[in-house]
């Protein structure tokens, strides 16, 4: 498969060698070098070209029959969107960039093969649902043309055979001589923060990008969007902290977890997941609405690397490149940026500040990036307001996710995994994330009771 695929966007190619394979819960990555050349004998002139370093994202669905559709589909779906972002949306964005940032490295190929698995094209996420809804009801659904869960076992998964996602693109590590890293050191977070800015600018309140965004990727943007999370999340957010209590609560300084409220933390986030979702979810037309990434984690930026120097410290060049586009869509720009301080930022920094220094950054980076007639429409209060609100959004999928069931041993396990999050990886920046959730949720909550304007 993936010969034939990196023969039709290069016909001269003849074989490739996998330098890394890299193996997650929904994907595979291959680093790869293609040569378009047998090696001659030594002394045969003229010499074989180098090999292309590229990289191959690729899904094949039937590879993850074990997961229950509700989880299946969601892998499916952001399959689709990857590539959909990649063939119809970048291009609408690189015509509103100015100082010729690309954004993500070159792609070559972008395409799936999802016949039967998903909605018609011209559906939507939310058509979809309302669609499952009628089913479920066993109202008559004559008048549709939709499709039903698709069956499959251990025994059968002949639904899934010959579906595929593949993604090629350059190797940003070694065309672009770019690393990942993370936690992001002061200055890497800044321009990590910079290059966010910089992509919500670009869309910012443009209509006709966001409602082609809404229509052709995730109508609610969010790998972590309550919309796009499989319901059970919600059921779990409670005991989930009792055993977060239990487990981490040793580690926590004298005192943490004295306060009743906090101690509820669980519950009420259970409670005020859905208006606070509401207040996070803009339709394309609605004020501050923007595109955003959706997972905008520290191993989804690379950044170029301009000189190592002996002590081992690294300058960046100003623009890092983005990746991973598979849950973008429309949405509030500050929800990347509550999921960014969370997954990447180290505990010390967050304790010297850094939170706020960063929300600042990523403001008046925004604000310097848009155009003159949108600058200041979205004012500093509203955006801080909003980061909260995303903060606190963040720490209920975090909670309802990956806190389920979590001991001291699982977060030793993820220590040194760079692609969990910082609060999935260290118990200081946990402790600091239920301690930001629990102080902003108690904002939220005080708004909650007010008498609303409609």
């Amino acid at each position: 498969m993936i010969l034939t695929k990196l023969q039709s966007i290069d016909p001269n190619i003849l074989f490739y060698d996998t330098t890394n394979h890299i193996i997650q819960s929904s994907a595979e990555g291959f680093a790869i070098k293609a040569y378009t050349s047998l090696e001659e004998d030594e002394g045969t002139a003229p010499p074989p070209p180098p090999p292309r370093d590229l990289f191959v994202k690729y899904v094949e669905p039937k590879k993850y029959s074990h997961k229950v559709w509700a989880d299946l589909k969601r892998t499916v779906h952001y399959t689709r969107t990857e590539v959909r972002f990649y063939n119809e949306i970048l291009p609408l964005l690189k015509t509103k960039v100015k100082d010729g940032w690309p954004i993500c490295p070159t792609v070559y190929l972008a395409e799936y093969e999802l016949d039967g698995l998903l909605l018609p094209e011209d559906h939507n996420e939310e058509q979809f649902l309302g669609i499952a809804n009628i089913l479920s009801n066993g109202t008559s659904t004559q008048s549709c043309t939709c499709l039903e869960e698709p069956k499959y076992d251990e025994s059968d998964t002949s639904v899934l055979d010959g579906k595929y996602g593949i993604l090629v693109m350059d190797n940003l590590k070694e065309v672009n001589n770019c690393f990942q890293t993370s936690p992001l050191e002061s200055n890497m977070a800044q321009q990590s923060v910079k290059a966010l800015a910089k992509f919500h600018a670009i869309a910012f309140q443009n209509h006709e990008i966001l409602t082609t965004v809404s229509s052709r990727l995730c109508r609610f943007g969010g790998s972590y969007h309550l919309k796009n999370r499989n319901p059970k999340e919600m059921q779990h957010l409670e005991k989930a902290f009792d055993d977060f209590m239990q487990c981490i609560g040793p580690q926590a300084p004298l005192g943490f977890f004295d306060d009743t409220m906090l101690q509820n933390l669980g519950k009420r986030v259970y409670h005020a997941a859905e208006f606070i979702s509401q207040e996070l979810s803009p339709s394309p037309s609605e004020p501050f609405a923007t595109i955003v990434h959706g997972d905008y984690k520290a191993m989804n930026i690379f950044f170029p690397m301009e000189d190592k120097v002996l002590t081992g410290s690294i300058t960046t060049s100003p623009t890092p490149f983005l990746i991973d586009f598979a849950s973008t869509g429309v949405g509030l720009g500050v929800s990347d940026l509550a999921m960014h301080i969370a997954h990447a930022i180290s505990c010390d920094d967050l304790d010297n500040g850094m939170e706020e220094r960063l929300f600042h950054h990523y403001y008046d980076t925004l604000q310097n990036a848009l155009p003159h007639s949108l600058k200041n429409v979205y004012s500093k209060k509203d955006a801080w307001r909003h980061y909260k609100f995303a903060t606190v959004d963040y720490f209920r999928f975090i909670l309802g996710r990956q806190w389920k069931g979590v001991t001291m041993q699982v977060f030793e396990k993820r220590c040194k995994d760079t692609n969990f999050g910082m609060v999935n990886r260290c118990t200081r920046a946990a402790l600091h994330f239920v301690k930001r959730a629990d102080v902003y949720l108690r904002e939220i909550e005080e708004e909650m009771q007010q008498p609303r304007n409609y």
